[in-house]
C-alpha cells in the first residue's frame, strides 16, 4: 500500500468520530485505485458493523512530479480551492431535491489529499454516450433532457450562491483568444488561415465594446462545468471536481456546458436533433432557477463570445495534443478524426464571427 493512502487513513481513523458522528466507520478498506497524470484517486469503504448498505468515500492524493515540483503551490491552491468551493456549495445546496454538490468530508495540506463522500450516479457522459446515440428511445430521451435540465438548474443555483457586486471585465478576452488563434496560424495541422483570424478578430472587437452592462454578471465559475463532471442519478445530478472554481463571467459555464453538448456532433452518431433537445433542456433549466429576463442565454452578446473563446480554446487543444511521449505521432484514426474536428471549427468560426 502506498504511504500516502496509508497516512490518510490514519487521519481518518482518528477523526472518524469527528467526521461520522452518527455511525463512526471502525476502519477504511481500499476498494480500488485510479493513477491520474498528477494524482491517484482511491475509493474507500467504511467499514461498519451491521451495516445495511456499502458507504464509500473517495481519497484524491496529488502525485509530485517535475511539473508539480516547479508549481507546487499552484496544485495545492486548487487542492484547497476544490475543498472550501464544495464544502460552501454543498452547504448552500444542502436542501435540494433535483440537484447537489459533492460533499467533501477533509483536506489534509501536509499529505497533498483531499476526502469527499461518494455521490450517486455516473458520468452524465457516459449516459449520454450510452443512450444518446443515433435514435434514442423515448424514455431514454427524456430522461437524458432531465438530467440536462437539473444540470441547468444546479448551474444558475451555484451562481446566485456566489454572485459578486463587482462586474466582469471583458476587455482581456480580446488578447486572450487572439493568444489560441496565433498558435493555430503556426501550425501546419489546421486549416485557419491569416484572413480566418483576421474575421473573428474583427468581430470580437466590434463587439466587445458593445456587451450591454446586465450581462456582465460575476460569480464563482467551476471552470470545467461539462457532463463529464457530473453524476446522473436517476432523481438528482451531482456536480464534482471544483479544482479550477474563480470569479468569472455568468456565462462562462453555461457556454461552457453548451459547447461540450455540441461536441458530440463531431461523430456522426449523434443526430442534431437530439443534441439540440439537450442544449435546449440545459437552458431551460438554467432561466427557470435563475429568472429575471436578463438571463436569456443563448441569443445574448457575451453568450455568443465566450462560446467563441471556448471553441478557440478546445480547438488550440486539440492542436497541441497531436504529439504524444516520445514524439510518436497520434494513430492515424485520431489524426483523421481531428482534422475532421479543426474543419468543423473552421466553418463555425467563419459563420459566427461573419
Amino acid at each position: 500500500m502506498n504511504d500516502g493512502i496509508k497516512q490518510v487513513i490514519a487521519e481518518l481513523r482518528s477523526q472518524a468520530h469527528e467526521l461520522w458522528a452518527e455511525v463512526p466507520p471502525e476502519d477504511f478498506r481500499i476498494v480500488r485505485h485510479l493513477t491520474r497524470p498528477y494524482s491517484t484517486v482511491y475509493r474507500l469503504q467504511l467499514v461498519v458493523r451491521d451495516a445495511l448498505l456499502p458507504r464509500f468515500i473517495y481519497a484524491k492524493i496529488l502525485a509530485p512530479g517535475t511539473k508539480f515540483q516547479v508549481d507546487a503551490e499552484k496544485y495545492l491552491t486548487r487542492l484547497e480551492t476544490e475543498f472550501n468551493a464544495g464544502r460552501r456549495l454543498h452547504a448552500a445546496f444542502y436542501r435540494e431535491k433535483e440537484f447537489a454538490t459533492i460533499k467533501p468530508m477533509a483536506y489534509y495540506p501536509e499529505l497533498l489529499a483531499i476526502v469527499s463522500e461518494e455521490a450517486p450516479g455516473e458520468s452524465l457522459a457516459a449516459v449520454i454516450a450510452r443512450e444518446g446515440k443515433l435514435w434514442p428511445v423515448a424514455e431514454k430521451l427524456e430522461q437524458l433532457a432531465r438530467h440536462c435540465r437539473r444540470a441547468g438548474q444546479a448551474l444558475a443555483a451555484m451562481q446566485k450562491a456566489t454572485a459578486e457586486v463587482s462586474r466582469f471585465d471583458p476587455s482581456k478576452l480580446l488578447e486572450y483568444i487572439d493568444v489560441r488563434l496565433q498558435r493555430l496560424l503556426e501550425s501546419k495541422q489546421t486549416p485557419l488561415s491569416p484572413a480566418d483570424r483576421q474575421q473573428i478578430i474583427k468581430f470580437l472587437e466590434l463587439a466587445i465594446p458593445t456587451i450591454p452592462s446586465g450581462q456582465l454578471g460575476l460569480c464563482g465559475t467551476h471552470g470545467d462545468y461539462a457532463p463529464f463532471n457530473l453524476l446522473a442519478a436517476p432523481e438528482k445530478i451531482t456536480v464534482v471536481d471544483f479544482t479550477m472554481f474563480k470569479l468569472g463571467s455568468v456565462y462562462n459555464d453555461l457556454t461552457y456546458f453548451y459547447h461540450r453538448l455540441e461536441g458530440y456532433l463531431h461523430k456522426p452518431t449523434y443526430r442534431s436533433q437530439t443534441i439540440r433537445r439537450l442544449q435546449d433542456e440545459f437552458l431551460r433549466g438554467y432561466v427557470e432557477k435563475a429568472g429575471g429576463e436578463e438571463w436569456r442565454g443563448a441569443d445574448d452578446l457575451l453568450f455568443k463570445i465566450l462560446w467563441i473563446k471556448h471553441v478557440v480554446n478546445n480547438y488550440s487543444a486539440i492542436m497541441r495534443q497531436r504529439v504524444v511521449a516520445k514524439g510518436e505521432k497520434l494513430p492515424l484514426p485520431v489524426q483523421l478524426f481531428n482534422q475532421h474536428v479543426f474543419h468543423r471549427y473552421n466553418r463555425w468560426l467563419n459563420r459566427f464571427c461573419q
